[in-house]
């Protein structure tokens, strides 16, 4: 396994997953309202969500058969996904609101529901998974896992502490994900243009 690759993997799988969201929302609620255990659950359910859609994702690159004038289309979508992401991202942390919430019953099948109807987790599986999937493999879907599992077992714990009174906690993180998720942009960017234009590189 390329640690390099498996590294950017995890960096990209924190800088989808420490975005103000609807899940992170949950997990939040859980973790200040209940237990960090719930908030871990709503983690484990969107991963699952996640899960499923690498599923369909490698099944369709193994069906189709992506040129590189194809990649290099996924990427330039992957590049516009990245910086919206980032620019919402930046937009929310002047919106942060710790307060504790009502909790939900069944955290994980909330976690579940929510990730399978969330249109950003489906958009980014079938343009930015699915152009990392034909174009470097599996190993970067590993880190990318594994980069979840340690946002969703650190941030409820981080949310109940940050939660006493120490916003800037998460506003840290929240831009450290705002740079990491630009720095993919500008990777997705370059690699598209490379496949569309290799005339722009030689």
């Amino acid at each position: 396994m390329d640690a390099g690759v498996f590294l950017a993997g995890i960096a990209l799988g924190l800088s989808l997953a420490a975005p103000p969201g609807p899940i992170n929302a949950l997990m939040a609620a859980q973790a200040i309202s209940l237990s960090r255990l719930n908030g871990f659950l709503v983690g484990l359910g969107a991963m699952t969500a996640d899960a499923t859609f690498l599923v369909i994702t490698y099944t369709l690159s193994g069906l189709l058969v992506l040129d590189d004038a194809a990649r290099g289309a996924l990427s330039i979508v992957s590049f516009c996904l990245m910086l919206l992401l980032a620019y919402l991202t930046w937009r929310s942390s002047k919106l942060i609101d710790l307060t504790p919430r009502r909790s939900v019953h069944i955290p994980y099948l909330t976690g579940l529901s929510v990730g399978l109807t969330n249109p950003f987790q489906l958009s980014w599986w079938m343009s930015a998974g699915l152009s990392l999937i034909s174009s470097i493999g599996l190993t970067i879907i590993v880190g990318f896992f594994t980069g979840i599992l340690v946002w969703i077992t650190s941030f409820p714990s981080v949310l109940s502490w940050a939660g006493k009174g120490r916003p800037w906690v998460y506003r840290g993180v929240i831009y450290f994900s705002v740079g990491l998720l630009l720095a993919f942009a500008a990777w997705f960017l370059y690699n598209g243009l490379y496949l569309l234009l290799p005339g722009l590189f030689s």
